[in-house]
């Protein structure tokens, strides 16, 4: 089974984008932010993370700069986040970001950028 690392500060969304995905077939981990998932990724493995923006501690452009750092092979990452300027979008998309999906969500469309991202 497929492991989504799910990366935002707000319990509500977390859960729904769980319920989205598991709904799908895929296994899902929580973090509240971009340092805890950082830990997180240090033990575990996962096929993919999708990743909110503003969030307090490590923020996802924060969070994918380091990330980004980490040796190869790496989980694609896609940007989810309601709040994001256009240099923060192009920062995140610099860094490795595969998309980058605004909320509120669109399950289709997150479905969407979720399979591809896996047979990518």
């Amino acid at each position: 089974m497929q492991r989504v690392l799910l990366v935002d500060d707000e319990a509500a969304v977390r859960g729904t984008l769980r319920a989205v995905l598991e709904s799908q077939g895929y296994d899902c981990d929580e973090a509240e932010h971009g340092a805890a998932a950082l830990a997180l990724l240090e033990k575990e493995h996962f096929d993919l993370i999708i990743t909110d923006n503003k969030m307090p501690v490590l923020n996802g452009v924060e969070f994918l700069k380091q990330y980004s750092q980490k040796p190869d092979p790496k989980p694609p990452v896609i940007f989810f986040t309601g709040d994001i300027s256009d240099v923060e979008k192009e920062l995140a998309l610099k860094a490795g970001a595969r998309a980058v999906l605004q909320k509120p969500p669109n399950f289709g469309e997150i479905i969407s950028a979720v399979q591809e991202a896996m047979s990518s």
